[in-house]
């Protein structure tokens, strides 16, 4: 099913993580309502909060987000809270928000 959504695939990037400065211009530029934090190993993340209405309706939107995650080969860590739904985004080879994180973000934006 996810093959027939018109999510449009990331261009391959190089995953590097970003130096925290230049991270903070991409989001700006990119995706300025996602935010900056850090793991308990002190690792960066990018984050975005999706509140629903209803349970159900935030499991739908976790659905779009892992169709959208697979057809570009990306998947968030996406926590879900009762009708809280974070999203959050690091490359794990790379100890940090790289590039593909920021874009996927973008493109993540308009499920929000």
């Amino acid at each position: 099913m996810w093959r027939d959504l018109n999510f449009g695939v990331l261009k391959m990037v190089e995953k590097i993580a970003l130096p925290e400065q230049q991270l903070e211009e991409k989001l700006k530029e990119m995706a300025p309502e996602w935010k900056t934090g850090k793991n308990e190993k002190g690792v960066p993340f990018i984050e975005r909060v999706h509140h629903a209405s209803k349970y159900m309706e935030g499991i739908e939107f976790v659905k779009k987000v892992a169709e959208m995650a697979e057809v570009n080969n990306h998947h968030p860590d996406i926590i879900i809270n009762y009708k809280r739904i974070s999203i959050r985004y690091w490359t794990h080879t790379a100890s940090g928000v790289t590039l593909a994180d920021v874009q996927m973000a973008q493109k993540i934006n308009s499920l929000f």
